[in-house]
């Protein structure tokens, strides 16, 4: 069981026939910008199956930084930290 507004919420926002532009929003209670991430078709093959069945995100995207898997992840970007423990 989730509870409402702790989980962040995705959308495709754009399909190009080799890429996806997905944005992540983080939960709403952190009031933090919508992160927007390009991945090609095959990675977003890959994001649908892990958002499906879970896993280790570094197991799935051994090819994307951290940072990136953190925003697919949570939808928190590298300066959403600071913004957080302000």
């Amino acid at each position: 069981m989730t509870i409402p507004g702790w989980e962040p919420s995705r959308r495709v926002l754009e399909t190009t026939g080799t890429h996806v532009v997905v944005g992540i929003q983080p939960p709403r209670f952190l009031k933090l910008p919508e992160q927007k991430l390009r991945l090609t078709t095959e990675q977003y093959k890959r994001y649908c199956m892990w958002l499906a069945k879970g896993g280790m995100i570094q197991d799935v995207f051994p090819e994307i930084d951290p940072d990136h898997r953190e925003i697919l992840q949570s939808g928190i970007g590298p300066d959403d930290f600071a913004r957080i423990t302000r």
